[in-house]
């Protein structure tokens, strides 16, 4: 999360924690609050680690068995590139993420859409048990358009 609309999602996932930690004993959680959001006022189980701004995200991304974000389209497509399972939640009534992130994510075949509102710790736990460590089945996500912009623009050079 990086606003206070994710605490609410950061302390379920926390309360998902505990149960899923039931199927998979050695799980272990990183709730990242974000630069706007204090991470001291997030109620988490004890052995959760929590932190406010982290620098370098996806390098997190890369190496987690399951990432469960917001809906927003860069962490949802940095995912994807990265071929990492996750659970989204786009924002309920936020155009942009229930629609063309949604869409988006669709076209590729990556992430799983979640609703916060129908959302219990005992579903998202099932969630998680279900999902992590999951391998990416979606086509590879080409990263090399910086690459293929400059070799276009040197071409008029």
């Amino acid at each position: 999360g990086g606003t206070g609309i994710g605490k609410d999602l950061l302390e379920l996932c926390g309360r998902a924690f505990l149960l899923a930690k039931e199927e998979i004993p050695d799980l272990r959680l990183m709730l990242v609050s974000g630069p706007r959001l204090d991470p001291n006022s997030i109620v988490a189980p004890e052995g959760v680690e929590v932190r406010g701004y982290v620098p370098d995200l996806y390098k997190h991304f890369a190496a987690c068995d399951l990432a469960i974000v917001q809906g927003g389209g860069a962490v949802t497509l940095e995912l994807t590139a990265l071929r990492r399972p996750f659970l989204y939640f786009p924002l309920e009534g936020h155009c942009e993420q229930m629609n063309h992130v949604a869409e988006r994510l669709s076209r590729h075949g990556a992430g799983i859409p979640q609703l916060f509102s129908r959302t219990t710790p005992e579903t998202l736990a099932r969630q998680i048990t279900a999902n992590v460590g999951r391998e990416a089945t979606w086509p590879v996500v080409a990263v090399d358009g910086a690459e293929n912009s400059a070799e276009i623009i040197c071409q008029f050079l």
